[in-house]
């Protein structure tokens, strides 16, 4: 008369229609692949459409990583600085902007890695010699035309140590600007505090070794001073 089995509207724990622990964790699991794709995608596209108008723009871990950064070098200010346009990867094919006065609020103050070229005159002070030399040797490479800098550091100035590479020859040789201003005599290794050779230490020592047995440039100089031996001098 009174039956013992359960009640038609009872479900037990393992009924079809209610998603198990296992199936809950696998839900979660494929959601959060897709944001994380999904984000990664996002960011990868910021990453190629943000164009970093300053040095105080490039983040630090732009730095840390080495991340390669194209554009047009706009202004050369002596033989181992200069002014960089950035253009990130979607905007490659912009054109160079005109250059305009306030170059500091929309460029990049690069600093070349490993070198130190003669001084130009600044602050009432007179300039090297070869140091006009030196800047037109970096002009002639550079300026105007389209570059990549590999950020390295940054140095007390604010400036992004880098090394600043080109493409000549209709794209077929890669050429360091760097390489060419020791090669050249226009420059010496820089041996100072942060001084940074992206790995390179050997070779630029010995393009410098040959640039001074051939008497290039700066090493022709009868009496040579140093570009650090110049700044010691006139900060005194």
């Amino acid at each position: 008369m009174f039956g013992g089995g359960t009640s038609g509207n009872s479900r037990s724990p393992s009924s079809p229609d209610q998603p198990s622990f296992l199936q809950h964790v696998q839900l979660y699991s494929k959601a959060a692949v897709y944001l994380g794709v999904g984000g990664g995608i996002a960011f990868g596209l910021y990453l190629m459409l943000r164009r970093y108008a300053t040095g105080a723009d490039v983040p630090e871990s732009a730095i840390k990583s080495h991340r390669k950064l194209r554009g047009y070098v706009l202004d050369v200010s002596d033989g181992d600085t200069l002014r960089f346009y950035h253009t990130p990867l979607l905007r490659w094919f912009d054109p160079a902007p005109e250059k305009k006065r306030g170059l500091s609020k929309y460029t990049i103050s690069v600093r070349l890695y490993a070198v130190d070229a003669p001084e130009v005159a600044h602050f009432g002070n007179p300039a090297q010699a070869l140091s006009a030399e030196a800047k037109d040797l970096l002009s002639r490479q550079v300026l105007g035309k389209r570059v990549t800098i590999r950020p390295l550091s940054r140095d007390q100035y604010s400036r992004v140590v880098a090394t600043v590479t080109y493409r000549r020859l209709f794209g077929l040789v890669k050429t360091n600007a760097a390489h060419v201003m020791l090669r050249e005599g226009m420059a010496s290794l820089y041996t100072g505090g942060g001084a940074q050779y992206d790995g390179e230490r050997e070779l630029l020592a010995s393009i410098e070794a040959q640039a001074k047995r051939q008497k290039r440039g700066i090493w022709g100089l009868k009496n040579y001073e140093s570009p650090a031996e110049y700044k010691k001098k006139h900060k005194d």
